[in-house]
């Protein structure tokens, strides 16, 4: 059997597809408007005016391989903060909204310093699971309900979903994302008049992101491992072959993050993983639909060049897979439906 090197799990979303097969216009012969904006944001635009919609989406060049230990599941846990709003978008006191996520924040830290040493006690042996009440220092369970407190002062001043209902108010519809191991892809399809709109929500989180309940959605991104991995009769033997599989190079761990990481990942952590993989350098606008190229151009530079060029690029990813130097196997047996 001739084992590709290519990670079995990529997804093979509509869009996607578009932005895959741009990379082989030539050979496919599509018509592609390819333009750089001033701050090095990529825009490639495929007229197409068949009906009065468009597809518009973009991806950020990054996936589970530009993580590293500790943090794995990150770039997947943005799928899901992406579409949490911004200061004006998702909240009815933006300034109130704020304050309570720095507060949070305070409360987290001191809950991480609790956390590594419980986490040393799990090391020693002393306790099985950190996840369990009884295991918890006391101090942790106090600032646990302190956290609870906040989290209910922050539901007062949310406007929960209004990302996505401004845009179905709109007549858009299919607002999805995906996450790879090499890239992570935001898109939908808007009615052609209201592509100013779709460039005005989209360059808004970009520029002006707000995680608001970044520690409840991550508890989220963890339910959902536990959903699709590990209550599945062969999604465990999967990462298991896959961490086999590759020995040195980073698809060796799973796009949705190893367990033990997941409940790991703070704020702090995200927003710098934020700031170096979401740059407009290292993004590329995607328009497929009714619309002028020239015109669609010039709305992308007004909204989309709002955004700073980030002060750095992302590093390579330099590490390479080593040569297979021996036969591997392995042999696993899961309690299956016929």
């Amino acid at each position: 059997m001739k084992i590709k090197t290519q990670h079995p799990r990529r997804r093979a979303l509509g869009l996607a597809i578009t932005l895959a097969g741009v990379a082989l216009g030539q050979a496919q012969q599509v018509p592609v408007d390819e333009r750089t904006l001033s701050n090095g944001m990529k825009l490639l635009m495929i007229e197409r005016h068949h009906s009065p919609a468009i597809a518009g989406g973009w991806v950020a060049r990054v996936g589970s391989v530009n993580e590293r230990p500790g943090i794995t599941g990150i770039a997947h846990l943005f799928e899901h903060m992406m579409f949490k709003g911004t200061p004006t978008i998702g909240t009815s006191d933006a300034k109130r909204d704020t304050e309570i996520i720095e507060q949070q924040e305070v409360v987290r830290d001191a809950m991480r310093r609790e956390e590594s040493k419980m986490r040393l006690a799990l090391r020693r042996g002393e306790i099985d699971d950190m996840a369990k009440p009884e295991n918890k220092t006391k101090r942790y369970r106090e600032l646990e309900a302190e956290f609870k407190e906040l989290i209910a002062a922050q539901r007062e001043v949310l406007v929960k979903n209004e990302f996505d209902r401004i845009y179905t108010t709109a007549g858009a519809s299919g607002m999805n994302a995906f996450t790879s191991n090499d890239m992570t892809g935001y898109f939908i399809t808007v009615p052609s008049n209201k592509l100013e709109l779709w460039a005005w929500m989209e360059s808004e989180r970009l520029l002006r992101p707000v995680f608001r309940e970044f520690y409840a959605e991550r508890d989220v991104v963890f339910e959902e491992r536990r959903m699709r991995t590990e209550s599945t009769p062969l999604g465990k033997f999967q990462e298991s072959l896959e961490a086999m599989f590759w020995e040195s190079h980073p698809y060796s761990w799973p796009v949705i993050g190893w367990p033990s990481d997941i409940p790991a990942i703070s704020k702090a952590q995200a927003d710098e993983f934020y700031a170096l993989h979401y740059a407009p350098q290292n993004i590329t606008l995607i328009l497929v639909g009714d619309f002028k190229a020239d015109e669609a151009a010039k709305l992308c530079e007004r909204y989309f060049e709002r955004i700073p060029r980030g002060k750095r690029n992302p590093p390579e990813v330099v590490t390479e897979e080593m040569p297979q130097i021996a036969e591997k196997r392995m042999n696993a047996e899961a309690e299956a439906n016929p």
